[in-house]
């Protein structure tokens, strides 16, 4: 996971690096596609399942009961 930031991170200061040594107009097109990129990027590591949330003890009983069982 980590060398994937890196290497997104390390890409994305190419292309702006690059737009910068060409002119102003192509940082600009740089930073949109930087930032289509980055969404694609966090889009697809979405797996579609959400937090997992585990169920609330409504009673003081039910507190102490798992406490005492641990």
């Amino acid at each position: 996971m980590r060398l994937s930031v890196v290497l997104l991170i390390a890409a994305g200061a190419g292309v702006l690096f690059g737009g910068w040594l060409i002119a102003r107009w192509a940082l600009g097109v740089a930073v949109i596609f930087d930032s289509l990129c980055l969404g694609v990027f966090a889009l697809q590591r979405d797996d579609g399942t959400g937090p997992v949330v585990r169920e609330a003890l409504e009673t003081l009983e039910g507190v102490l009961e798992r406490a005492r069982a641990s």
